[in-house]
């Protein structure tokens, strides 16, 4: 059996999602094929245990305003709760960092630590926004390259804040502008977590720039904007967890009569002399269309599934070779009741367990966890960004009970020693030791618990050596040099085939914008040729 559409996305990722949204929205006939049970890839509804739901990202804090507009994703059911507190560090000597949505607030807080930074905070804050500003990169086009950016600085003091925020060390650049060794962690904690590096690093403090760049490419349509709150700020919490997102996605393209598949891996893909001519699935079914926008991974896509003519090419040749580093651990845990924070006061225990949570007690902790990651050790004193989902939506676990959703990094996906099946259960419980530290009552509330390796989660999800990002966010592989110098414009060297996932500008974290603009280059792409 042979269908055909105009377009066909593969992979059901947010990503992928938008970007047949936005082919949709067209006029353009779409499918999208995805190879699990369900859509969202990494966003997704997921079932730790039966009953209790959480996902692999924990919240949507960078979802772009616009293209929850222009999807119409609160017609489809897309709804969220606003924890305030945004975010909770605490401090195994009894205090906490918290990212209130009242600035006046945080500041006290801050004030707890550093009188001086209560200041330099917002400082800082605005100096990245200056700088995103002054650039004048949109995250809603092809990317520029790094000459033209540099071409962009006009004096010293921009040529030295390229300096300080692309080329330099997220280290240096906290030290130069903080004081508060807890406010320090708290931001980088926010940075760090999606690069296999260290603060001391080059380049480690890029990307504290994403937020500033998304300011600086489109304003919020009405309303509080979460990106203009200095310490994290936060969408809010999606009602249905993380899957409800892509949930409404989906909704909202099968409304424009775009067709969704799961359970339906794609084999191979198959170019001639004028481009794209099959899908061919692992079911044997052929599909046809001109156009294919490739939410996997860069290299997936381009050498393991394109076959045919133009599949030999310098692209395919140079994602074979390209680094491969990914460091991503899953913990879930069963609660019978809501542990506490030690350093929440009592009548804010659950105010500081129904929002973020960041585990890390300082830049030095943070170089050490990625001393142990880059000799093959899952670290000893690893990151920990965690959620217990069900304090704001109860319906993610069963009644009078809780679900914690941790991320844990760095966790190598190749171990210089043993394996993760050998390893994966020591380690898991390790992190729930640490995790205890901070919350004392919290082995008496566990229930049961799940823990993932970065190959389990490899396996279950498809994410290629556990690189949330797909790829490292660090300027070598940013602007005009996602994925490749050269190829940045979401266009891959046979004709028909884009990139609309993560290893595309700007790349990972829950934005949409790669799904975004490969679709508008497709579009593009399109008029021309009919014109």
């Amino acid at each position: 059996m042979t269908q055909e559409f105009d377009a066909v996305v593969v992979g059901a990722g947010h990503n992928g999602l938008v970007c047949a949204n936005y082919l949709a929205l067209a006029g353009l006939r779409v499918l999208v094929l995805e190879r699990r049970d369900t859509v969202g890839g990494l966003s997704t509804d997921y079932e730790f245990f039966p009953g209790y739901h959480a996902s692999l990202p924990n919240s949507p804090g960078s979802l772009e305003p616009r293209i929850v507009q222009d999807l119409a994703l609160a017609d489809h059911g897309l709804s969220f709760t606003r924890p305030d507190p945004s975010l909770v560090v605490p401090f195994l000597d009894g205090r906490a960092m918290v990212a209130w949505r009242d600035p006046e607030k945080t500041a006290q807080v801050i004030g707890q630590f550093s009188r001086r930074d209560v200041k330099a905070y917002g400082e800082f804050f605005e100096y990245l926004n200056d700088f995103a500003r002054r650039i004048g990169v949109s995250l809603f086009e092809t990317p520029p390259r790094l000459r033209d950016i540099a071409a962009r600085l006009e004096t010293d003091a921009e040529e030295e804040a390229f300096a300080n925020i692309i080329l330099g060390s997220l280290q240096d650049l906290l030290d130069r502008w903080l004081e508060s060794d807890e406010l320090k962690a708290s931001i980088a904690a926010i940075s760090m977590t999606s690069n296999l590096v260290g603060p001391r690093s080059p380049g480690s403090a890029y990307l504290l720039l994403m937020r500033p760049m998304s300011l600086a490419s489109s304003a919020a349509a009405s309303g509080h904007d979460p990106r203009k709150q200095y310490l994290r700020g936060s969408t809010g919490l999606p009602v249905g967890g993380m899957g409800a997102v892509t949930r409404a996605m989906r909704q909202s393209l099968e409304a424009k009569g775009g067709v969704v598949r799961t359970g339906c891996g794609v084999r191979r893909i198959v170019s001639g002399s004028d481009g794209i001519e099959v899908i061919e699935l692992e079911s044997g079914e052929v599909i046809r269309a001109g156009l294919v926008a490739s939410n996997l991974h860069p290299r997936t896509i381009m050498v393991d599934l394109l076959e045919g003519e133009g599949a030999d090419n310098d692209v395919s040749n140079r994602l074979a070779t390209h680094p491969r580093r990914g460091s991503a651990f899953k913990l879930a845990l069963a609660l019978d009741g809501l542990p506490a924070f030690a350093a929440a006061p009592k009548e804010l225990e659950e105010a500081y367990a129904g929002c973020q949570f960041r585990l890390t007690s300082d830049l030095a902790h943070m170089e050490r966890a990625y001393d142990d990651a880059k000799f093959g050790r899952p670290s000893s004193e690893p990151i920990i960004l965690g959620l217990i989902p069900s304090v704001q939506d109860p319906g993610m676990a069963p009644p009078g009970k809780h679900i914690m959703s941790c991320n844990i990094f760095h966790a190598p996906v190749r171990l210089a020693e043993a394996s993760w099946d050998q390893e994966r259960d020591r380690y898991g419980h390790h992190c729930i030791d640490i995790i205890a530290r901070y919350m004392p009552d919290l082995k008496d509330r566990i229930i049961d618990h799940r823990f993932l390796s970065p190959l389990d989660i490899e396996s279950e999800f498809g994410l290629r050596d556990a690189n949330i990002m797909h790829l490292d966010m660090m300027p070598a592989t940013m602007f005009g040099l996602r994925p490749l110098s050269g190829w940045s414009d979401y266009r891959m060297p046979v004709k028909g085939l884009y990139l609309c996932g993560s290893g595309a500008w700007p790349g990972g974290t829950v934005s949409g914008v790669p799904g975004h603009n490969a679709a508008a280059a497709m579009i593009a792409d399109l008029n021309r040729a009919r014109a």
